[in-house]
């Protein structure tokens, strides 16, 4: 796979990654690889976060914050209908401030997705935002 994403190959990516991205279409990675290097982009960029840590659930791509405990989980997926989107636990509120904040920009699934209608790059500052939040979540303030 040499996939690029961010000016580096696929090839460079922990195995986890590469096998889990592999079984999505070339279109859908490319996009899954951006939003990971959003909430990679995002968790460096704000030091009040715990370490982010990179897993496998439900066979998804999922980042959470540990030591401390942060924030709630991101998963990266692909809806039913086979569009990317960046999946929430459904028992907080952040599909419900996103939709607020973004219904001119995004889909949602339920309580538990946005779902991407536009390129990333078009709505980078947005996914961002709700990246952070999520990342954030236990904080208080």
């Amino acid at each position: 796979m040499n996939t690029k994403a961010n000016g580096a190959t696929t090839d460079a990516l922990p195995m986890l990654v590469q096998e889990t991205l592999q079984k999505h279409p070339e279109s859908i990675r490319h996009i899954l690889l951006e939003l990971r290097a959003l909430i990679f982009q995002v968790h460096q960029e704000d030091a009040d976060l715990g370490e982010l840590e990179e897993v496998l659930r439900w066979n998804e791509l999922s980042y959470l914050t540990s030591k401390p405990v942060t924030g709630s989980m991101i998963r990266l997926g692909v809806t039913k209908s086979g569009k990317a989107a960046l999946f929430f636990h459904c028992g907080t509120t952040l599909v419900e401030r996103f939709r607020e904040q973004y219904t001119h920009l995004f889909e949602f699934e339920k309580n538990r997705a946005v779902v991407l209608t536009h390129p990333v790059d078009d709505t980078q500052a947005e996914l961002k935002n709700c990246i952070r939040q999520a990342l954030r979540y236990k904080l208080k303030g």
